[in-house]
């Protein structure tokens, strides 16, 4: 019998394309109640899943960072979509919006930055969140996660869970990813903390050229320290509107061999018919996220403002922002590469992807065609000439 987190694993990979937002830290056992939960959300258009950006502040430079190019001197640089660029949200709006994002349904909220735990008044907002009974996650590099942290985190009894990343199996390729040695020690140091603490912690494995040899051996870690993961191959331009990050994917080559080896048990098995209910993920439906400058977004890695929440109460920009009503009217068809695609069964569908490269939301990726067309060829040649052909209606 498979695991919860087994089976977490195998029912994402046969669902529907889903943004990574609405999956709950800390709650693996409970994955099926919790879906139906979200799909209930999702068709009702309440915003049940809500990501917080509270700073683009980060204490590491990571080559793949989808914020903006930390290795330059731009730092809260003009992102994609702000013309121009408006302050950060102070605390007084943060406390404010989170009073209306509980009263619009929220439930389930997001706390992310850059690195959120360098922001100076994470526990005056996790103190707020607790007194709104707010089901708070956070994601976070790990880094400052020290016995103290850990310990006061600890103490938040709605603090489902903490992700996070994790770029390598060792220190040389985590801390060449980072830029930041000794911060794969440091990383590590803090899963182990939060986790004798009682916090639960899921990993999140970011696939890319620099650690795919790797990927067998971070899973292994793991599956050892029976951590529960999400692994994601899909690096993305930058929310500045640079692409340096875009040199950290994988080759065409890397992708086969993970394909075929120690990520094919994480490929779908396409026989999934895609249809008008699974195709689309939950962006605008029942996931919505809010920027450092309080852009309201499908979601946090698709920065498409549907209005900012000093204009507008939250509500109404959820409820009437023609961005959000486009997307939620959006059907197969629109999408006019993807509808006919035969490979559509096997692809993640990133929205984020799609809207950086293209700026369309209905647009393409090509690594994401490309990944899609490869697991595809992996999973059919693995089938057999007499076997049959994969659903992709």
């Amino acid at each position: 019998m498979a695991t919860p987190e087994r089976a977490v694993e195998l029912a994402v990979a046969e669902a529907a394309p889903r943004c990574q937002d609405d999956i709950v830290i800390g709650a693996e056992a409970n994955y099926e109640l919790i879906s139906r939960v979200q799909q209930r959300a999702s068709k009702r258009n309440v915003p049940l899943n809500v990501t917080l950006e509270l700073t683009l502040n980060c204490n590491i430079r990571c080559l793949h960072c989808y914020n903006l190019d930390r290795d330059e001197p731009q730092h809260g640089a003009c992102r994609s979509g702000d013309a121009p660029q408006r302050p950060e949200l102070s605390l007084d709006e943060i406390l404010r919006l989170l009073g209306d994002l509980r009263d619009a349904g929220c439930l389930t909220l997001g706390l992310t930055g850059g690195e959120v735990l360098t922001y100076p008044h994470l526990f005056v907002v996790l103190d707020r969140a607790r007194e709104l009974n707010f089901a708070v996650q956070l994601l976070t590099n790990g880094t400052m996660l020290q016995p103290g942290v850990a310990g006061r985190l600890a103490s938040y009894r709605n603090l489902l869970g903490v992700s996070i990343s994790l770029y390598g199996a060792t220190a040389e390729v985590h801390d060449g990813v980072t830029q930041i040695a000794g911060s794969f020690r440091r990383t590590w140091d803090g899963v182990r903390r939060l986790r004798a603490a009682g916090v639960a912690v899921r990993l999140k494995f970011i696939v890319m050229r620099q650690n795919a040899h790797q990927m067998a051996e971070m899973r292994a870690q793991a599956k050892e320290g029976d951590y529960p993961y999400l692994v994601d191959v899909t690096i993305t331009s930058r929310h500045d509107g640079s692409s340096g990050s875009l040199v950290t994917q994988v080759t065409d080559e890397q992708l086969r061999d993970l394909y075929r080896g120690p990520l094919r048990d994480m490929l779908p098995s396409g026989a999934q018919p895609v249809t008008e209910e699974r195709f689309p993920c939950n962006c605008a439906r029942g996931n919505c996220a809010v920027s450092v400058t309080g852009d309201v977004q499908p979601c946090v890695s698709v920065p498409w403002s549907a209005g900012n929440v000093r204009d507008q109460p939250f509500i109404d920009i959820w409820r009437y922002s023609p961005v959000f009503q486009k997307i939620r009217g959006l059907r197969i068809a629109d999408y006019e590469a993807c509808a006919p695609c035969p490979d559509k069964s096997f692809c993640t569908r990133s929205r984020g992807a799609a809207f950086t490269h293209s700026g369309s939301y209905t647009g393409t990726d090509p690594f994401v065609c490309k990944t899609a067309a490869i697991s595809r060829e992996v999973v059919m040649s693995s089938r057999g000439p007499d076997a049959p052909s994969a659903t992709a209606k």
